[in-house]
């Protein structure tokens, strides 16, 4: 089976794990290892960034949080991005709608943690989740869900923000493959941190390598150096770059 077809098969299984919450006594509060709303009606896992400003509006220390985040991230770093998230999911299956053809966009790493900062500093001065109230994951699989399940509520301003969110996201992503991941994502910007030393990583061997740099071509994340392939915040190790690879100079590995 493909790497691809792998993912795709991951990425369903991962977003019927983490709707297994039908009842109350199955909400776990434990941290889902990728962005994903505990305001849906399903979840069975907390949304890490939303646990992290809650703490902060309580003034509160994020213990269990943090180490948490730091067992998902030397686990597999970023894998999680592009195996278990449900919004980069998506995100694939607007660059599948859309063909290759993208904007060339700058990598800026740094701009996610610009995004990561801004999200936490405006929890602790507002005394508020902000982000959730912006967040377009958010706004697919809480706001709209509770929408269906709910219709004859009635729905606040915020909730048309989340809608025009979404939209505004996915015309972003339809330009720029995976904008929300590359730029703008507070967690991936943490699970990136992890890439250089998780478990789960891509060896890269030079000694294979004829610098065709097909795999830098197929890569949604825009990695313009084949060293950065498995290291850079920016990757996500979806394995599109180890499964074009010709000469098979790149390939998944367990430290």
């Amino acid at each position: 089976m493909k790497i691809g077809s792998k993912r795709k098969i991951t990425q369903v299984l991962a977003l019927i794990v983490f709707n297994l919450g039908f009842f109350r006594i199955l909400k776990t509060g434990f941290l889902c290892p990728s962005l994903y709303c505990y305001g849906c009606p399903f979840s069975l896992f907390a949304c890490p960034i939303g646990v992290l400003q809650n703490f902060l509006t309580f003034r509160q220390n994020p213990f269990f949080t943090l180490g948490s985040l730091g067992v998902y991230g030397m686990l597999a770093g970023r894998a999680f991005c592009g195996w278990a998230c449900p919004f980069g999911a998506l995100h694939d299956l607007v660059s599948y709608f859309k063909g290759e053809k993208s904007f060339k966009a700058p990598r800026c790493w740094y701009v996610k943690y610009i995004m990561l900062f801004v999200v936490l500093a405006l929890a602790w001065i507002t005394l508020d989740t902000v982000f959730c109230k912006f967040c377009p994951s958010g706004s697919l699989f809480a706001a709209i869900p509770f929408f269906v399940l709910h219709p004859n509520s009635s729905f606040g301003t915020f909730f048309y923000v989340h809608i025009l969110t979404l939209i505004a996201t996915l015309i972003l992503a339809y330009l720029v493959v995976h904008f929300w991941c590359r730029y703008l994502c507070p967690l991936g910007a943490i699970h990136g941190m992890f890439n250089k030393v998780s478990l789960l990583n891509i060896r890269f061997d030079a000694k294979k390598c004829t610098e065709c740099e097909v795999c830098l071509e197929v890569c949604p994340m825009g990695i313009d150096k084949v060293d950065d392939v498995g290291n850079s915040t920016d990757c996500t190790m979806c394995g599109r770059c180890v499964e074009k690879c010709p000469e098979k100079a790149l390939s998944f590995v367990v430290k």
